[in-house]
């Protein structure tokens, strides 16, 4: 189906994904919860998540997935940090009661910067947005800023070595090799603890079904 699909339809998809807008974002961030829901699931796995974590999602899209998370312990609060306006109210939308009940928390964010406290989370996370990072190890920095001493963040992404057959991912998107990753994270003041490597099969969000590999690298702070 790529094959059919012309230059901007590509762009199109590249730049929803990058940052859901309008009617096509909503389809987007539904395309996305499929997509991703395994990556998600072994993410929030790796993350160990003990009673009382704090937990920061960069990048949660429409949030259909906090019931995996919020079964892992007790007394858990999540906060998640978003570039898309649409993408946080659909997640407020999606998880009214925990954002009620003060468990869950939504924010509008610029990519760049975290306005968090220092030292604020127990754990952070992020599926698939490592390739819209604009400086990449600045980024990572910030995240290491409002991570607790010894405090987790897990990076979940596809490989460049994957990413380069998908059409769409020749605009907008940065690819990473898993040597490309760590680098961003040692550079930045992380400690790799643990790399994961996985893989499955997906319907692509050019619409083919493919074997997708995928990586979830664990680091601490110190």
């Amino acid at each position: 189906m790529s094959e059919t699909l012309s230059e901007e339809q590509l762009k199109g998809i590249a730049n929803q994904l990058s940052c859901p807008t309008g009617e096509g974002g909503l389809k987007t961030a539904e395309n996305m919860a499929l997509h991703n829901d395994n990556m998600i699931s072994v993410t929030i796995d790796a993350l160990t998540l003990q009673n009382a974590d704090a937990v920061l999602e960069i990048g949660p899209g429409s949030a259909t997935h906090l019931d995996k998370l919020f079964v892992k312990a007790a007394g858990l609060s999540y906060t998640g940090a978003d570039i898309s306006d649409l993408m946080i109210s659909e997640a407020m939308k999606n998880n009214t009661a925990l954002v009620k009940n003060g468990q869950a928390g939504f924010f509008l964010s610029d990519g760049k910067t975290l306005d968090f406290e220092n030292n604020t989370f127990d754990k952070i996370f992020t599926v698939n947005t490592l390739y819209f990072w604009n400086d990449p190890v600045g980024y990572a920095s910030e995240i290491l800023k409002v991570l607790k001493p010894g405090g987790m963040f897990c990076l979940c992404f596809a490989p460049k070595e994957f990413m380069v057959k998908l059409p769409f991912t020749g605009y907008v998107f940065k690819l990473y090799s898993l040597e490309d990753a760590q680098a961003v994270l040692t550079s930045a003041g992380f400690d790799i603890v643990n790399v994961g490597k996985y893989d499955e099969e997906v319907r692509s969000n050019a619409g083919e079904t493919i074997s997708r590999d995928f990586i979830v690298i664990t680091a601490g702070k110190k």
